[in-house]
């Protein structure tokens, strides 16, 4: 389950690279992990 987890937040944070997404400076957490933790939560 871990390396599904890690798998699709890799594969997220990818393609907010290629769309060339910014971050906001002051954030706590990347746009990645937020997206991924929604998608989970979500799923299960």
């Amino acid at each position: 389950m871990l390396n599904k987890i890690i798998t699709v937040d890799a594969i997220i944070n990818d393609l907010l690279k290629a769309i060339g997404h910014n971050e906001h400076s002051r954030r706590e957490m990347i746009d990645a992990e937020i997206i991924t933790t929604t998608y989970w939560l979500c799923c299960y």
